[in-house]
């Protein structure tokens, strides 16, 4: 039985979505606009605007603003790992016990923006599949980052909530305006440029932004799976993706030597740390499962997006007007 609502399948075309401001959540926003669905977006960073409510998840009583009875997608996080562990657990743990209380009161299911992450310190290796890959809530080799185990837990609320559910695991997600991945590339790429480690040759899995809102809509149409799955739009070499984005700024790249002890144990540096370990071991999440089941694949070529985001990092950055989201 499909449970999907696409429009298409005479289904309502409406769905709540929380964190609509977010890097993540506003190209979301744009996609399902685009294909014809009535989107309810919450917002949190900035005032409301047209049919915007505003929505602390962290504050149970915003959620009797949210209209009742349609799909909620959740893409509300703070993927910023300076941000306090206990500010993660209040909007990841806390806000997605506030969630699915919404959900159950309104007859309402779940998408839940996931992340790799939340395998721990298996989130380095390759064919880290759903079966074999272990969600974890804490390891000591990832302790100091809140972020993948407050998800964790998260994904485990929604799991024993008896709602129908879906979680999609995503690695890291870039473009213009990312707030992560395409900045910490341009301090690994200038930093490390003449000197960066051999090899790169095992594959990381990414996902470009503009095929985030489609694979929403995919799973909209399709209904809960009830289960968690990793979701990427590209296994590519590492070192593959430190050329397109050295290409992209004009930067002479030099692979020499191995990466550092220390390199793997700074904590306070993400970018060289992820480099290092991706180097070395990579990154690889097969997604062959959520492709089958929803009958998605992506589109475009990954290397576009690349480019469109190392020429907006390089603009923002010349004028000292960043954005961080």
């Amino acid at each position: 039985m499909n449970n999907g609502i696409s429009p298409d399948a005479g289904y309502t075309n409406e769905v709540v979505l929380i964190g609509a401001d977010g890097f993540i959540g506003s190209s979301v926003l744009k996609h399902l606009r685009h294909a014809g669905w009535t989107v309810h977006p919450t917002v949190y960073r900035r005032s409301p605007e047209g049919n915007e409510i505003f929505l602390d998840v962290t504050d149970v009583s915003g959620f009797d603003r949210l209209p009742e009875g349609l799909p909620i997608v959740n893409a509300s996080g703070l993927p910023d790992q300076k941000v306090s562990a206990k500010l993660m657990k209040s909007v990841h743990v806390a806000g997605m016990k506030n969630i699915i209380t919404h959900a159950h009161n309104r007859n309402s299911p779940i998408i839940q923006l996931s992340s790799i992450t939340v395998y721990g310190n298996a989130t380095i290796g390759t064919g880290r599949t759903e079966d074999r890959t272990r969600r974890r809530v804490w390891n000591p080799v990832t302790s100091p980052l809140p972020y993948g185990r407050t998800k964790a837990r998260a994904e485990m609320l929604l799991e024993k909530s008896g709602l129908p559910w879906t979680a999609l695991r995503l690695p890291a997600v870039f473009g213009p305006g990312d707030s992560f991945f395409t900045s910490e590339m341009y301090k690994i790429i200038n930093r490390l440029s003449d000197n960066l480690p051999a090899g790169g040759e095992k594959p990381v899995s990414i996902i470009p932004i503009n095929c985030v809102g489609p694979l929403i809509e995919k799973a909209l149409n399709h209904g809960p799976l009830n289960a968690a799955r990793n979701a990427a739009g590209a296994h590519v070499p590492w070192r593959k993706i430190l050329e397109v984005y050295a290409e992209a700024w004009e930067i002479k790249l030099r692979f020499f030597g191995r990466p550092k002890l220390t390199h793997y144990l700074n904590f306070s540096n993400p970018g060289m740390q992820m480099n290092a370990y991706y180097t070395t071991m990579g990154a690889g999440f097969p997604d062959t499962l959520l492709r089958k089941e929803l009958n998605w694949k992506p589109e475009g070529d990954w290397q576009d997006t690349v480019r469109a985001a190392a020429a907006e990092y390089v603009t923002t950055a010349s004028t000292g007007n960043i954005r961080q989201r």
